[in-house]
Formats: C-alpha cells, structure tokens, sequence
C-alpha cells in the first residue's frame, strides 16, 4: 500500500515551499475558515505530523482586530464562562501575550465600576468569596484594595457590634489573640483595649483594663510586656530582700520614667546600702541623686546612718531629698 507514506521523515522539504504539494489537490490545503495570510505554512505550522499547535505570527496584526481570528471558528475564540466583556475593549486590552491566554492583566487594562467585583468574582467565572470570609455583605472592593493580591484587605469595622471582635477575631476568619497574649481571661473583650481597627499596636490596656495592684509582674516580665531591665535599682537593697512590686514605685501606667521611689523605710540597714545607688557613677536607672564617695561623714557605714541624712539624720525629707 501506498498509505501512511512518510514523505517529510525521508525527503528534505525546502522551507516555505509547503503549498508546492499541500495545494488542495496533491495533499491537504488551505481551508476556508483559515486566518488570512499570505505567509508561508511553515511560518506557524512547526510540526509535520500535525496541523495543530501551530505557533501563529501576529506580527503585523492590526490592535484590537483580534476577534476577526479568534471568532471560535478561525482560532480559539471567547468561552463560555468567559468574563463579560459587553461594550469593554478589544481582546488584546487584556490578553497580552500572543502565546497564552493565561495572565491576562484585567484590572490594568479595564476600568471596573466599584462595587461589582462580584459580577466576575463569583467563584465560577473568578475566584469568589470563600467560605471561610468574614460574614458580610458590603462589596469586595469596601475593603479589597489591591487588583493584584487579596491580602492586604482594610476591613471597615462600621457597624461591628462593641465586643465582638472574637466573633472574627478567631485566628480563623482574621488574625487571633497570639499565644504570648497578655492573660485575658475574665477581662474585657478585645476593643476595650484594642482601640484601634487597623493595627494592634499602641494598645492602650491599662487606660481600659483595671489590674489588680501588685499584679504588675504578671505581664511585666520581659515576654508579654517590658519587664525589668539588668540595671534597674536593685530591691534587696532598699527592702532587704523583701518583694516589692512594680507599681510601689511606678504609678504611672503610661511611662515608666515618671517613678516615685519607695525605699520601704529600709534605712539603709546595711553597709554601704544607700551610696549603691546614689554614689556618683552608679549606672542604675532612676532619678536619683548621686554624690562623690568624699562627700559621706568619716565613719558611717551609709547615707542615712551617718546623722545628717533622713531618717537618722536630721536634714532633708525622708526619702525624697538630701538637703
């Protein structure tokens, strides 16, 4: 038989002389629904076992004149769950490459009308909302701001019922309490503290939350909240290795520069106890005063122990002022 000859595996085809045998008549030609073009076969056809995958040149095709091919009967042409595209511009508005459709740069090139996201963005013809969204029925672009990514979202919160947060706020649907979040157990709801919509920083808590005094330490420890820093005033030296809690001495909620020292009655009660801390060079923090170890009464084991000083002393008031 004469069939299933391999003609282009056995003889060398001179390029662009395909319609010397593909004429219609010696073998297979040109049909009537092919695009228009006077180029040669082999300029888009690449493969000599097949008509299809052929490697179109739209070089020379006049912008926006797409359709005129890519009708669904030339060449591929719009799909049925296609986005509207009623009165948009031309395919190549969005449909940049001429190898794919696929990144197709939609929101660059059409102008779309706020608040009919959903028009595409319906899961079926677009991704749409998930199951797992935040419920509610503004449209997307109320808080979806980007074109390119669906991260990101400013969320309005009007209309959120005070103390509801968690109903979203569940580390599911949005961002959760994390797992070093302060203990909350029987305090508010997270806006009592959380005043802000867009960020969690700048927390005003104890402007909000009642803390039960002593308590400070609790969050305070260097791991949910600043803690003591390694030179802070050491306590031993003012209680005689008594606790003393934060707020004895920090009564203010908002900085921790506006302390008031509380030396407990200590006294001194020890030698050198009160010159650890107020002899000059002494890097502790606070706002002590400090003075040269020259300065200290010959013989006296400390400050308030050498009969000037308050409280053994007579000059100055107690624990507030030297002179």
């Amino acid at each position: 038989s004469f069939a299933n000859t391999r003609l282009h595996s056995s003889v060398m085809v001179t390029p662009g002389s395909c319609t010397t045998c593909h004429n219609g008549s010696m073998a297979t030609g040109k049909t009537v629904t092919h695009v228009q073009t006077s180029a040669v076969c082999d300029t888009c056809h690449k493969s000599t076992t097949t008509w299809l995958g052929a490697a179109f040149n739209h070089t020379a095709v006049v912008p926006g004149t797409c359709a005129t091919c890519h009708n669904g009967t030339t060449a591929m042409g719009k799909i049925v769950n296609h986005i509207p595209t009623t009165s948009w511009p031309s395919c190549d508005s969005c449909h940049k490459s001429t190898i794919s459709f696929a990144n197709t740069v939609l929101h660059r090139a059409v102008i779309v009308a706020p608040g009919s996201c959903s028009t595409c963005h319906n899961g079926s013809m677009a991704t749409g909302k998930p199951v797992s969204h935040v419920q509610t029925s503004a449209v997307c672009d109320t808080c979806h701001k980007s074109t390119t990514t669906w991260l990101g979202a400013v969320f309005s919160h009007v209309g959120i019922v005070p103390g509801t947060c968690a109903t979203c706020h569940n580390g599911t649907t949005a961002l959760g309490k994390t797992s070093n979040h302060i203990p909350t157990t029987s305090w508010p709801s997270c806006d009592s503290c959380h005043k802000s919509t867009i960020s969690f920083a700048n927390t005003v808590l104890h402007r909000s939350v009642t803390v039960s005094v002593g308590s400070c330490a609790t969050c305070h420890n260097g791991s949910m909240a600043t803690g003591k820093p390694a030179n802070h005033v050491p306590l031993l030296q003012l209680l005689n290795g008594t606790t003393m809690a934060c707020d004895a001495c920090h009564l203010s909620t908002a900085s921790w520069l506006s302390e008031k020292m509380n030396h407990n009655n200590s006294q001194g009660n020890g030698s050198g106890w009160c010159k650890g801390c107020h002899v000059s060079g002494a890097n502790y923090l606070g706002n002590m005063t400090q003075m040269s170890m020259s300065h200290r009464s010959a013989g006296a084991t400390d400050c308030s122990q050498s009969g000037c000083h308050r409280p053994l002393g007579s000059k100055g008031s107690t624990y507030v002022k030297w002179n």
